[in-house]
């Protein structure tokens, strides 16, 4: 346990906040540091805030006490324009719900701040302790849960209410989206994907009830504890209740009401539902059950659901909410307020392309797609909009070596897939573009481009807009947006599936997990049933099963090559064109204080262990 706390707290102080608080990004470029840092006055006085800030410059004090009470003090105030949709966590689809999805519920693992709020450990959450290795090979594992946990009603949760969760998980007649992420990820599952497919038995799958506190796993290769642990912390395999998950079944078995109400919900984590209206507002309240009680300090958390990015900042203004997440408009505002947070997000967002669009055909011309990757003026384009230019897919958060805290883009393998100028090139996309256009016998070329309708994304849309057809000629090229929520963009894009006209271009931007970037090109391969695009190779799945799996993966520079090899497949053809990566900005209220001293929590709870100051 201690060697695996170590290596994370090394990796994991420098890490970011991640998907749950998604957003736009800074203006600087990064300097390699991934903490949230602090913007500086003026006059360097960190401590008050300019003429026109929202809040008084005022002392303030902590009246929490040494150490987190049980029921904890004070709620912050959070207002959101995303949706939570369902609290289920075998369903959901939005980031925004796997949040608060954490907050009420328990992963087996999870990430946690050290006792002193300064570093970070990978350690067991509902389990008792590091998974316990039961064969020479690492191919069964036991995991013993811990005794004393219960439901918000006080009924006991343990190794019985895991077992139903991974059965529940995958279900066949459910066809739960987060299946594939429970049967193949960190860890391959014996038989798990078989039995979800209808071609395996229960009793042939690798997962074991040995006694009310004790599973076993049985996975398909090698693995060691960290892997074991990063696999079962993910939001996905969050706890379900069985009266509930049941109480909320339809007749046939194949959907459930669970999580869609609290009145067909029951929390166990770090905050209790206290009351939902949902679509409007949700408010939790601290679990004094929680077994790491004892590092929160809120007394709870109050979100309201509002219509837009301008609502938010109205509310933030008023003193209404504790934070913001600053639009590029509102970055420029607040850019030199000693409360503004900055921090590089750990994901790339990248154009979406669908290549089998049968009204579109020219999309699978590779040549085609090349000239739209080397057509992309990032520089300009992030300055505009206060992000980092982004010739990659592999982001600077990824680490590669925990131990010596090297990031996949300080290799020199890293390093061999950047690109000069940010991988623009107009006279070689004008030459791509005239080649391609040639083949698909097209003298002129319409393209839609969807996008989620937000300030950042149109920004983004309509520098495109103008730039490709300047390009490669306005009498030959369009390209035309359509705007529409996020929600139902994602539905869109993931619609190739049975309508492969459902689109034609969109934006992406996969999180993946920053300990191990060769976990993070699962979103590619032909097994991920959430893909956003038709992107099925045979090599690339052949190297990622290698780098996740092969028994050589923990040689020296294996995993390496692996890596870059993954990056290659995906960019060199232009199966997706990497634009930019974000920095998170966000605006925080004086009576916010961040309890870990710098150190952002990567999983994305670090408002969750703030304090409220008076």
């Amino acid at each position: 346990m201690k060697k695996t706390k170590k290596m994370l707290a090394a990796m994991l102080a420098v890490s970011t906040l991640a998907a749950a608080l998604s957003g736009c990004s800074g203006g600087n470029k990064t300097d390699g540091s991934l903490e949230f840092t602090e913007a500086a006055s003026a006059d360097g006085n960190n401590g008050t805030t300019e003429a026109g800030a929202s809040e008084s410059s005022e002392a303030k004090t902590d009246p929490n006490g040494e150490k987190p009470s049980p029921e904890g003090y004070g709620i912050l105030r959070e207002a959101s324009t995303a949706k939570i949709g369902s609290l289920n966590p075998l369903t959901y689809t939005q980031s925004y719900a796997s949040t608060q999805i954490k907050r009420s519920s328990m992963t087996l693992y999870g990430y946690f701040p050290s006792a002193d709020y300064t570093a970070c450990e990978i350690a067991g959450e509902l389990a008792a302790e590091e998974p316990i290795q039961m064969d020479e090979e690492g191919k069964v594992w036991q995991i013993k849960v811990r005794e004393g946990c219960v439901w918000e009603n006080g009924d006991t949760l343990d190794a019985n209410d895991v077992y139903y969760t991974w059965k529940m998980i995958l279900d066949p007649k459910l066809a739960n989206l987060r299946a594939s992420n429970f049967a193949n990820d960190s860890i391959e599952i014996v038989k798990a994907m078989d039995y979800f497919q209808g071609n395996a038995s229960w009793d042939e799958v690798g997962l074991k009830l040995i006694d009310d506190h004790t599973l076993e796993i049985h996975t398909v290769s090698m693995h060691n504890p960290t892997e074991v642990m990063i696999h079962l912390a993910h939001p996905a395999n969050c706890m379900i209740n069985e009266e509930y998950y049941e109480k909320g079944m339809n007749a046939d078995r194949t959907e459930t009401m669970y999580g869609t109400s609290q009145e067909h919900y029951i929390s166990c984590g770090p905050f209790l539902v206290e009351n939902w209206v949902n679509d409007a507002e949700i408010t939790f309240k601290k679990n004094p059950n929680y077994p790491f009680a004892d590092r929160i300090w809120l007394a709870g958390i109050n979100i309201k659901v509002v219509e837009d990015s301008s609502t938010q900042m109205q509310l933030f203004e008023n003193g209404e909410i504790d934070y913001v997440q600053l639009s590029t408009s509102n970055y420029l505002k607040y850019e030199e307020d000693p409360r503004v947070l900055m921090a590089p997000y750990n994901s790339v967002r990248h154009v979406v392309i669908n290549t089998i669009n049968p009204e579109k055909p020219i999309l699978a011309n590779e040549k085609f797609r090349q000239a739209l990757y080397y057509g992309v003026d990032r520089e300009n384009l992030a300055s505009l909009t206060k992000q980092d230019p982004a010739e990659y897919i592999v982001p600077t958060t990824h680490m590669m070596d925990l131990n010596k805290n090297i990031t996949f883009r300080d290799t020199e393998e890293g390093k061999a897939n950047r690109k000069e100028n940010y991988g623009y090139d107009p006279e070689k996309a004008k030459q791509l573009f005239d080649e391609a256009m040639s083949e698909e016998g097209l003298d002129k070329l319409t393209l839609t481009m969807h996008y989620s309708d937000t300030e950042l994304m149109a920004q983004m849309s309509e520098f495109l807009q103008q730039s490709w057809p300047k390009l490669f000629g306005a009498d030959r090229f369009e390209l035309k947006l359509q705007a529409m929520p996020a929600n139902q963009l994602s539905q869109v894009k993931r619609g190739w599936q049975t309508n492969p006209a459902s689109y034609e271009l969109s934006w992406g931007g996969w999180v993946g997990n920053d300990l191990a970037p060769w976990n993070a090109f699962k979103y590619w391969t032909s097994f991920y049933s959430n893909k956003n695009e038709p992107f099925i190779n045979e090599e690339f799945d052949k190297v990622f099963n290698a780098a996740n799996f092969a028994d050589d993966r923990f040689d020296e520079g294996v995993r390496l090559k692996e890596v870059a090899e993954m990056e290659r497949l995906l960019i060199e053809p232009a199966n997706v064109i990497p634009v930019t990566q974000d920095i998170y900005k966000y605006l925080k209220a004086d009576r916010l204080q961040l309890s870990t001293n710098g150190y952002v929590n990567r999983i994305g709870f670090a408002w969750d262990y703030s304090k409220i100051i008076e």
